[in-house]
Formats: structure tokens, sequence, C-alpha cells
């Protein structure tokens, strides 16, 4: 089973205008709602792989009850955690004709040392069957950017790959212990967490180099139309992605990240679970729903995916 964590979920509210202009009136040609936030995305497209995938974040007030509901209309399952006090966010995400997206992203509710301690208490519990664990995105108000790490680490075992997807002062907090993770990043984020200047594959494959010898697992960066990196023990393997007609990149890395996690649980190798994880996040670009798409794109876009081995 695959065990998706989302720190600060989200009702996604999407609207589609062909163009967005500031300052004017738009209407919009298409309108989504869906319960959000890239761990549940992570799950979502697990699902749609046809793995055993069940989700878990801490929930509040009614936009939590309807985060819950909306999982369980697609057939998702789910533990939930709920907060003694506070309302789950609310993000609105306006797409384009152009496949871009304007993303405005509520800040969350404040959650106590208390509520974090037994969400973190939680996940423990429900993670026992876990083959694998994506902790992905965000940390909610109050809560302290090292101890997403410290939860990801406690999670890792020899039998349980812990994947942690997360930006800012969260990631660079474990990017200075990532003893036993995967690390997904972006190269922005990487660059940033890091403080590095990473402006080609080079270097790229030097700074994860650095980060297992650290004692991270695996890293893997994502590179938006050029596909991802993974840089592992055993070697380094870089995924291209197929040209498509985008229709929005969001949740896309979360797609990825499915891909790669399902793939890894089927024993497949790095590299074949890399090149899965780019055509899942392609096939997501293909659609509106984040971590989102038909199987059969998945399948007729693998065959394009382009795999090699770098020599490093």
């Amino acid at each position: 089973m695959l065990l998706g964590v989302a720190p600060n979920p989200t009702i996604d509210h999407t609207l589609h205008v062909p163009e967005m202009v500031v300052g004017a009136v738009h209407r919009a040609t298409r309108v989504a709602r869906v319960a959000g936030g890239k761990g549940l995305n992570v799950v979502r497209a697990a699902h749609l792989l046809g793995a055993k995938a069940l989700a878990t974040a801490p929930l509040g007030g009614h936009a939590g009850q309807v985060i819950a509901d909306f999982f369980n209309a697609e057939g998702l399952a789910a533990n939930w955690y709920w907060l003694a006090m506070g309302e789950t966010r609310t993000c609105l995400l306006v797409t384009h004709d152009t496949g871009d997206a304007t993303v405005i992203n509520e800040p969350g509710p404040v959650v106590s040392k208390q509520d974090w301690q037994g969400f973190m208490d939680h996940i423990k519990g429900v993670a026992g069957e876990a083959r694998a664990v994506a902790i992905a995105g965000s940390l909610p108000l109050g809560v302290e950017p090292e101890t997403l790490g410290v939860l990801a680490r406690s999670l890792a075992a020899s039998d349980r790959m812990v994947y942690l997807d997360t930006s800012g002062a969260a990631l660079h907090a474990a990017l200075g212990q990532p003893g036993g993770l995967c690390i997904k990043v972006n190269r922005r984020e990487l660059a940033a967490g890091l403080q590095l200047p990473l402006e080609n594959v080079g270097q790229l494959v030097k700074a994860g180099q650095t980060l297992l010898a650290r004692g991270a697992a695996l890293i893997v960066v994502t590179l938006g139309r050029e596909g991802a990196l993974a840089i592992a023990p055993e070697g380094c393997w870089q995924a291209s992605a197929p040209p498509v007609e985008i229709v929005s990149t969001v949740g896309s890395g979360d797609s990825l990240l499915a891909g790669l996690a399902v793939a890894c649980l089927q024993e497949k190798s790095i590299g074949t679970a890399l090149a899965m994880g780019v055509a899942c996040g392609a096939a997501n670009a293909l659609n509106d729903l984040p971590g989102g798409f038909e199987p059969r794109e998945v399948t007729s876009l693998l065959e394009r995916v382009n795999l090699k081995k770098l020599n490093v």
C-alpha cells in the first residue's frame, strides 16, 4: 500500500479562462472543485494506476468535511485526522489556454503543537501496512519547518521507501539530514534549498550525489518540459518528457511522484520507475484535474519517453 500524506490540504477551486488580464472581468469556460493538496493528488494518481493507496491529512471545519466528501465521491480511500479547531483552506487555480496557471494559495489554519503531535501519531498508526509513504506539500501555519523531515525519517525503513516533496524552509531543513529518504524536488527548489546555482544537468547530478553522501536513498529532480533526473547509489538516469498539448500542469509533479512510487512498489528498476513517473506527469498535463489522467494516456506516452543512463 502507498500512503499519501498531505500536511496542508485544500479544496482546489479551478477556473479556466482563455486569457488572464489583470483588472479585467473574466467569464470562466470550465469550473472544477476537488480535494487537493500534493499528497492527495499522489493518492488520486496512484489509484488511477491500479495501486492500493490511502490518504491522510489534518482536516478542519466545514471545508474539511467537503474534502472528505469529495474524496469519498471519487472512490478514494482515506483515514483523516480531525483538528480540534480551524478551517481547512481553499485555493484558487486559474488555468489559461497557454497551459499556464495562476495559483492563489490560502494560508490555511494555524495548527497547535498538540494537534500536530496528534497528527504525527496518527500517521505512524496508519502507516503500519504501508510499503511506501509519500509526504507531499507545504506545512500548515504554526508548525516548525524541521518537523517534516523528522516525521519522514521516523517512517523510513529497509522495507518502506519514504518520499518527501516539499519546499521552502521545510525542504531546506530536510536536505540537511536526508537520511533514508527519497527527495523529490524541482530544479529551482533544489537550488534554493542547497543555496547553490544549479543551471545544468552536471550540476544537478553533483548536488544529488552530495545528498546521497549525506544518507539520502534517492534524489528525483523534475525539469518541467525536459523531464526528470533520478540520482541513486546505483547510477543516474534522465527521462525526457514527450511533447504534449498542455491543458494544465497543476498536479504533474504529484502524478510523476505517484508513477515513480507505484513502479518502485512493483520492484521496477529506478530508470524504469523514472520513465513511468515522467509519463504520468505528461498525462496529467493533458487534463484539468490535478493528479488525474487516463491510464491509456500513460501507456501511450510511456512508449515515447526517452530514457538514458548518464555516464557520471
